[in-house]
């Protein structure tokens, strides 16, 4: 039984390491998410519209009519560096890969980084062996592979519609090495950012989706 769990641990890790994010298309707003690929089969969750999520889907394979999908039990990526996941299968036609959203470069909507050296000053650091960091205040720490970060986010500005939105240290105070260098998509009201972060080793993905009255989820994950 235990071969077998890290057997299926080991495979999901490299299922949700390609960096494939997706929403889905659905004319309900919502989809059924099923406990096997078959329309028949037992419905175990629902994902509405604009909500992200990991995917896999091989484009080759031009027979495979559903999707394994992967959400996250927490909404916002908190606690540990890899999240918990309901796994189950969605019907290709409902998927909306986050690439295909419209991009977005208007006005409406303003996103960034502050950023700064990373400061070790009042900071519970957890190392393993003494050497490896594996918790910051207690907090995983997302864009290093062990070492300490070089750059911190000091805070996360969101102007929508001339709006502030105020975003809690809580959404970024696990993050770091992050950059300018991202993505904006927009789909109806909402919003999503994109960035992929990383200290040259402990790589790792960045979805932010919000709408008008803030922040509606943020999905973080490693990649290969």
């Amino acid at each position: 039984m235990k071969i077998v769990l890290q057997i299926i641990l080991t495979v999901l890790t490299v299922q949700i390491s390609f960096g494939q994010v997706a929403t889905i298309q659905d004319p309900d707003g919502w989809t059924n998410v099923r406990k096997a690929p078959d329309g028949k089969s037992e419905v175990i969750h629902k994902v509405y519209e604009n909500e992200v999520f990991w995917y896999d889907f091989e484009p080759t394979d031009k027979e495979q009519e559903w999707i394994s999908i992967y959400i996250p039990k927490n909404n916002y990526s908190l606690g540990k560096s890899e999240p918990n996941f309901i796994v189950g299968f969605i019907h290709k036609s409902r998927l909306l890969k986050l690439e295909q959203l419209q991009g977005y470069s208007g006005n409406d909507f303003q996103f960034d980084y502050q950023l700064s050296d990373f400061d070790t000053a009042n900071r519970v650091i957890d190392k393993q062996d003494g050497k490896w960091v594996t918790a910051i205040n207690g907090r995983p720490v997302w864009g290093t592979d062990g070492n300490f970060p070089k750059t911190q986010v000091d805070k996360v500005e969101v102007i929508i519609e001339g709006k502030e939105i105020e975003i809690h240290e809580v959404f970024y105070s696990d993050i770091y090495e992050c950059d300018s260098g991202l993505s904006i998509y927009k789909n109806g009201d909402t919003y999503f950012v994109h960035q992929l972060n990383s200290d040259g080793a402990g790589a790792y993905e960045i979805v932010w989706v919000f709408d008008k009255n803030g922040l509606k989820q943020r999905l973080v994950g490693t990649m290969i």
